[in-house]
């Protein structure tokens, strides 16, 4: 469906006989990797042809729209839609792929793969390149190309931590497109156009996200009369509660963070454990929390007294209680 613009807004089409539709608002909502609100229509709406046209599925990220600033958004394919694409071609056989080093005698190697001794603390390999070889049933030639390291390593993220693995899927994705053209021109990876960003690749399911979106929390479950009567025949016991008096019961429930006209269920059963914790003070504990300590005459409360305020060898003086 085309807008006033020329445009399309959504796009109708089916994937391995799912039916697919994408529509602007889901593709910015849902779909975009990086900065969603700096993506264009414009961009939007040839993301949406490029989906249709080449029967790509973004909800299993088979295609990806990257918005990064001011700059053009980069529409990029996963790997896996490249080789989706040769599986179903009948006259495809199969591919080998790998890495292009420098070994240790010095020269040339291709090997596949992508091991190679890059860490090791004496012998080390130089990685160079990656090549790809695909293979037809019938009597075509088969497809051979390689890829140099240095056009395409960017030095960050994957291509930091698996150089190897990245260029040797560089290799594997063109000598793909190469083979066949009519499926898999105008696609390109995120290795080949620089995107450096770790892709989502988890499937997107809208409904759920939509649904999780609009999800209201339900408000917290009240305590019930029996669950507070519970409560208070404990705190009874306990002498938080005196006939009808709970201002005991009050004060500790503030202590300890709970309002007690306001109960919910999980309230009301966490205080029911601490009120079993709860052990009345005895009456020296009472008498002890109510000392008030009197200034001795003559000797100053901020201060220690001095050397010679301080008793004299021999005389009789309290025992030092630690």
């Amino acid at each position: 469906m085309e807008n006033q613009t020329g445009l399309i807004n959504i796009a109708e089409y089916e994937v391995a006989g799912e039916k697919i539709k994408l529509s602007s608002a889901v593709v910015k909502k849902y779909l975009v990797s990086g900065q969603a609100n700096k993506v264009s229509d414009q961009e939007v709406g040839m993301f949406l042809k490029l989906c249709q046209g080449q029967k790509l599925n973004p909800f299993l990220r088979e295609a990806y729209l990257v918005k990064y600033g001011d700059q053009a958004a980069q529409m990029i394919v996963g790997k896996d839609a490249f080789t989706k694409r040769a599986e179903t071609n009948e006259n495809y056989k199969g591919s080998k792929s790998g890495i292009i080093i420098i070994n240790l005698k010095g020269e040339l190697e291709e090997r596949e793969g992508t091991f190679y001794l890059s860490k090791h603390k004496e012998k080390k390999e130089e990685l160079v390149g990656g090549w790809a070889k695909v293979f037809f049933k019938n009597d075509k030639e088969e497809v051979y190309h390689t890829v140099s390291f240095d056009e395409y390593n960017t030095g960050k993220s994957l291509w930091g931590s698996k150089p190897a693995t990245m260029i040797r899927k560089v290799a594997l994705v063109q000598a793909l497109r190469e083979a066949f053209p009519n499926s898999l021109s105008q696609l390109y990876t995120a290795e080949e156009v620089g995107v450096d960003e770790d892709l989502p690749t988890d499937p997107v399911n809208v409904e759920d996200r939509m649904r999780e979106e609009n999800k209201v929390e339900e408000p917290p479950k009240m305590a019930t009369t029996k669950e507070k009567k519970l409560l208070m025949d404990i705190a009874r016991a306990k002498g938080l509660v005196d006939g009808s008096d709970i201002s005991k019961l009050e004060g500790f429930a503030i202590e300890c963070k709970f309002n007690l006209r306001n109960l919910s269920s999980w309230d009301c059963s966490e205080l029911i454990k601490l009120v079993k914790l709860y052990e009345e003070p005895t009456e020296e504990e009472r008498n002890i929390q109510d000392v008030v300590f009197e200034p001795v005459e003559g000797v100053s409360s901020e201060e220690p007294p001095t050397k010679e305020e301080s008793p004299q060898d021999g005389e009789e003086t309290e025992e030092d209680p630690f």
